[in-house]
């Protein structure tokens, strides 16, 4: 473990053997809240919005028509792009940006570094963008540690009404493919 990772543990008030315990997990905490730091500072013009899509605007702005429990799927980590109350402690990457998420992120990846087995996130769809209710620490442990895909628990909402302006891309993408047009609307590559 870095000095520096050490220091930040110090800081947050654990002693030296609470530090030797999380070993390798302060480690790779310490390298996403860095990565999450550096996020924030990026121009957003290259790599588009960080912040993670808030799932009251979709509340605020549509109608839910149904909500539908779809089960237990496993979900590309990459396509869950929103949160319920919680857009300001993880970024898209899911990286931590709140220092009152290293507790609970070093248990989980301490969890993960033993085998244990946790269970699934919780999340809500709308069209192909994914919204975590419950689990927001486990997807950014996991995504940490290079997992593509994670376990979850799905309900799909059903909505009407205009979509915030970046849900709205996957939402017509998922229109086009449930009408048997998948390419429809995107250019061909030569």
């Amino acid at each position: 473990m870095s000095d520096h990772t050490t220091h930040m543990l110090y800081t947050h008030g654990y002693d030296q053997a609470q530090c030797g315990q999380f070993g390798s997990a302060a480690t790779l905490y310490a390298r996403s809240r860095r990565d999450g730091r550096r996020g924030r500072f990026w121009p957003t013009s290259t790599r588009g919005s960080r912040r993670l899509l808030d799932l009251s605007e979709i509340e605020g702005t549509c109608r839910v028509d149904a909500r539908c429990y779809a089960g237990l799927h496993t979900v590309p980590i990459e396509q869950i792009r929103g949160s319920e109350g919680r857009s300001n402690d993880f970024d898209r990457g899911f990286h931590p940006l709140q220092d009152h998420c290293m507790s609970r992120w070093l248990r989980v990846a301490k969890a993960r570094d033993q085998d244990k087995v946790l269970p699934p996130v919780v999340l809500v769809q709308v069209g192909d963008v994914y919204f975590v209710r419950d689990g927001h620490h486990r997807i950014s442990v996991a995504r940490a540690l290079g997992q593509l895909d994670i376990e979850a628990e799905v309900t799909v909402w059903h909505v009407s009404g205009p979509l915030p302006a970046e849900t709205r891309v996957g939402a017509a993408a998922q229109y086009l493919a449930d009408q048997g047009m998948p390419d429809a609307g995107r250019s061909k590559a030569p």
